[in-house]
């Protein structure tokens, strides 16, 4: 043999017997075995052999959760992923080892449901849009939610006419009545089922999410102390809410003719919806056709001057609307058919107009200090009829409503002057579109808002019953429909006054 292939086996024996000694193992010798690497958060945090004993192993050490949400399964954090790998002799870790790396790094999770319910655009008062911001509701079991948004339904509509409207009972409308159309949520809603981490707040309870979905918080509402003499108006309105939204928050009460009793505590929370529940009805419905005032001028007699020549009767009307409300409030109404059944009988008045005098130069600026060169009048309506309150004066949603919302008779249908006074203001916002404000006798002001047309200047002189403008739907307006404002001192600076209080 060769001397130098001795010399070379000798030292591959050599060689070999070295690295069994210091431990290292020939790749062909070594047997691959399967495992598994665990990642959290895109972190490696080792190996383990058996995926099904390292969820066993968070399942049974978390079995307070269990308890705590009544499931039967407590699962892997969401941010853990467990992956199959061949490798050859690197050193695996225990269940246990890997469980105790994980449970104070994240949340552990739990079967149920993930509701987004997504904004949707909504018109501000100072004018232009938001979009309100998407929330995302965990429940457990899916009729929490579906029972929670029930509950709010039923809030905003009777509930006798919901359920006959849900189980297709509605009776038919003989003479008058309503019927509801459709209910539906204006949001778009996505549910999808998933597991929840543990520290996500999850509603288990119908009461607890249906407090939340009404009032944006679970925060305890504020309270109050009924004293003597207080009505339901009345401690409304103080509080800053509308008569509705107390009645939403004390169930017990029907309607807000319902008397308190000195000491009864009631809640005053104000209602924040975090969904829209839209109602769409067609209303028959019999009504009064207030008369109206109309004038004969006399320009032999001063201003102020009045006297009845004959006296005005109420008619009677029968009106069909088709409506939509978003969460209790009338966003459109169009009336669809009317039918008189006893025509109202005008009141005439013969009203002095001597002295009648523009001022000269007009006005660029709203002159609030103007003097009112015509006497007060009888107050009259400003719109034509039939119409309908669509709006109340008052609180609602945290705001105060400081005027009232008439609608009914129509896209350009006549808007009349309230009263005698001058114009001392005709502009356009985008709050309140197109709209005029005139100032009368004994600090009075009135204020006709959301115009399709104006047909009195600043400086102009109106009587009461004037023509002054058409009904319309400009600036911040859902629908068609006349905001009427009153103030007995500067506008927007003194305190409304409700204009329903003139007539």
């Amino acid at each position: 043999m060769n001397k130098k292939v001795v010399l070379f086996s000798i030292l591959a024996v050599l060689l070999s017997c070295a690295l069994l000694f210091l431990g290292f193992t020939p790749a062909s010798s070594l047997t691959p075995q399967q495992v598994y690497r665990v990642y959290l958060a895109g972190e490696s945090i080792g190996l383990i052999h058996s995926k099904e004993e390292l969820e066993q192993y968070i399942d049974r050490e978390q079995s307070h959760l269990k308890e705590t949400y009544g499931v039967d399964k407590v699962y892997a954090p969401r941010d853990l992923d467990i992956v199959e790998e061949i490798t050859y002799d690197e050193k695996t870790s225990s269940a246990a080892e890997i469980y105790n790396r994980i449970k104070d790094r994240s949340p552990f999770t739990i079967e149920g449901y993930k509701i987004v319910i997504h904004g949707v655009e909504e018109m501000q008062e100072e004018g232009g849009s938001i979009t309100t911001p998407d929330q995302t509701i965990y429940v457990l079991d899916k009729n929490v939610y579906i029972n929670a948004v029930y509950n709010i339904a039923q809030a905003f509509i009777d509930e006798d006419e919901l359920k006959a409207y849900e189980t297709s009972t509605q009776s038919p409308i003989i003479d008058t009545g309503k019927l509801i159309e459709n209910v539906y949520i204006q949001n778009e809603e996505v549910i999808t089922e998933e597991n929840i981490p543990v520290d996500e707040k999850i509603y288990t309870s119908v009461d607890e999410l249906s407090k939340y979905l009404m009032f944006g918080t679970l925060e305890d509402q504020q309270t109050y102390t009924v004293q003597v003499g207080d009505t339901i108006s009345d401690v409304a309105f103080n509080n800053q809410i509308s008569p509705e939204e107390f009645l939403i928050a004390n169930t017990s009460f029907k309607s807000a003719d319902d008397l308190l009793y000195p000491g009864q505590q009631v809640v005053l929370g104000i209602l924040q919806p975090q969904l829209k529940i839209v109602e769409e009805n067609h209303t028959v419905e019999r009504q009064t056709i207030p008369y109206e005032t109309t004038y004969q001028n006399d320009d032999s007699q001063y201003v102020g001057y009045e006297k009845v020549i004959q006296e005005g009767t109420d008619g009677v009307q029968l009106i069909t609307t088709k409506n939509k409300l978003v969460n209790g409030e009338i966003r459109e109404m169009v009336v669809t058919e009317r039918v008189v059944e006893k025509p109202a009988v005008n009141r005439v008045v013969v009203r002095g107009t001597r002295q009648r005098q523009v001022s000269s130069g007009g006005f660029e600026n709203a002159d609030f200090n103007v003097e009112v060169p015509v006497a007060l009048g009888s107050w009259v309506w400003p719109t034509r009829s039939p119409y309908m309150i669509t709006s109340s004066y008052g609180w609602r949603w945290g705001k105060l409503h400081k005027g009232i919302d008439i609608s009914g008779t129509g896209e350009g249908s006549p808007i009349m002057a309230a009263n005698n006074g001058i114009v001392v203001t005709s502009d356009y916002t985008s709050t309140n579109g197109h709209y005029i404000l005139i100032k009368h006798a004994n600090g009075y002001f009135t204020e006709y808002a959301h115009m399709r047309n104006r047909y009195v200047s600043v400086g102009d002189i109106v009587y009461a019953g004037d023509i002054i403008g058409t009904m319309g739907h400009t600036g911040y307006a859902f629908g068609t429909h006349l905001h009427f404002g009153l103030w007995n001192g500067t506008p927007y600076i003194t305190g409304s006054l409700n204009p329903l209080s003139l007539y």
